[in-house]
């Protein structure tokens, strides 16, 4: 998107699609927060440090990103059927030079090669774990993204939504996911969708 690059050699990564059939549609998209959740325990859980999330799902580590993830769907009625897709940077080295500042990979941050099966099946059970309970209590996932993210409150953004630019500081997410920010004459803003970008 936006004419960015992507750039993975043979067995650098883990590209994955999973599909998912809610019975409900309500609450969605936080499908895609309940992924960069099941993602950054992973990280964690194999050692990484500095494992953070930008809203809505850009997984982090030490501020470079290591994981992106989309989703795409159709609902029919009372039913869904979303195709969640994740790309995690496991063995690259190095990086071109327009990704080597902003991308990073878990060897990078851990020294050691990954098994792409290994983490495969660590992060499938993670997902399965959190899928389970966004069908049951969806409102932990929201809990659980705001414990991870860094950017969740008190954090200076800038959100590019596509027709403006909004500079204030973060507040939290709706139950829906949504980004709550409170901008600079101190107003309330309900972010659905946009691009963060860290003040510093």
């Amino acid at each position: 998107r936006r004419d960015r690059t992507w750039h993975s050699a043979p067995g650098d990564g883990l590209y994955l699609s999973i599909l998912l059939l809610p019975r409900s549609s309500a609450r969605v998209p936080l499908i895609s927060l309940m992924a960069a959740v099941s993602v950054a325990e992973t990280l964690v859980e194999r050692g990484l440090s500095g494992v953070d999330i930008k809203w809505p799902n850009d997984v982090l580590a030490n501020e470079r990103k290591i994981c992106g993830i989309l989703t795409e769907g159709a609902s029919t009625g009372q039913s869904s059927r979303i195709i969640l897709g994740i790309g995690v940077n496991l063995n690259h080295g190095v990086f071109p030079e327009d990704l080597n500042l902003t991308a990073t990979s878990v060897k990078i941050e851990t020294g050691s090669e990954v098994v792409a099966a290994k983490f495969r099946d660590q992060l499938l059970e993670r997902i399965a774990h959190w899928y389970q309970i966004w069908k049951r209590d969806p409102d932990l996932v929201v809990t659980r993204w705001e414990q991870l993210s860094s950017y969740a409150r008190n954090r200076h953004v800038a959100i590019s939504t596509g027709d403006a630019l909004i500079n204030g500081v973060t507040d939290g997410l709706t139950s829906d996911g949504a980004l709550r920010v409170i901008d600079e004459k101190g107003d309330d803003r309900i972010i659905l969708a946009g691009e963060v970008q860290r003040l510093r």
